[in-house]
């Protein structure tokens, strides 16, 4: 089977999961995770569906991507019909299976979820970024960032997620009164997401997984060896 085939038929069971982790989350009421905590309190705020919401602040990200790089290289332009096409399955798992009308009461059935959702989170992101096609835009632009500062890609990771948390914190306060998605969930999701990936990662590959030459070559110093990988 050719490279690319073997790396399609990855990448799109990672959307699909990765999406089912980020309806999963919003399942279990004890707050999302950092990827969707904007897009959550955006739909909040404005009553645009998860998923619209999901694609309208990934395609700003995918916007400061392009400003950092100056440039409009097709691997960031991609994200753009990507983003699109997450937040369509985002809203096929909450409106055409009716997920987001689905409720937990039990305290055990809410962990069981939220468990659920760190799983289904960490094997989506790592099925795509292993396949090394097109990112996530908020990972291609912890990437894009990361090797700009010269820093390593978890290490640039874990504060970007802050980054947005703290924003959506901000968000629900100023236009809702009261923090509106986050809670321990979202901790959860900040502690344990990037170390079960890391997990999965050393389990199931001889190698890292190494960061695309097509981002490197977009911010690349004077000196290639300078740049960091994780």
């Amino acid at each position: 089977m050719p490279d690319f085939a073997k790396r399609f038929i990855q990448y799109v069971p990672g959307i699909f999961i990765l999406a089912l982790g980020t309806v999963l989350f919003s399942s279990c009421q004890l707050g999302v995770s950092s990827l969707v905590s904007v897009p959550f309190t955006t739909a909040t705020i404005t009553g645009l569906s998860l998923g619209n919401a999901t694609s309208l602040v990934f395609g700003l990200l995918v916007i400061v991507e392009i400003i950092l790089v100056k440039s409009l290289p097709l691997k960031i332009l991609l994200q753009l019909p990507f983003s699109f096409l997450f937040g369509a399955v985002v809203d096929f798992y909450n409106v055409g299976l009716g997920l987001k009308d689905f409720v937990v009461t039990s305290l055990i059935g809410k962990i069981a979820l939220l468990i659920a959702a760190v799983i289904a989170t960490s094997v989506g992101a790592f099925l795509m970024v292993n396949s090394k096609l097109i990112l996530n835009p908020p990972d291609g632009l912890v990437e894009i960032i990361a090797l700009k500062k010269e820093k390593r890609f978890g290490q640039v990771k874990f504060y970007f997620d802050l980054t947005m948390i703290t924003l959506a914190f901000l968000l629900g306060m100023i236009f809702l009164g009261q923090p509106n998605g986050i809670g321990f969930g979202t901790l959860t999701a900040l502690l344990c997401v990037g170390r079960l990936i890391h997990f999965i990662e050393v389990k199931t590959s001889k190698h890292p997984i190494e960061e695309t030459d097509e981002y490197a070559q977009m911010v690349a110093p004077d000196d290639p060896s300078d740049v960091k990988t994780p």
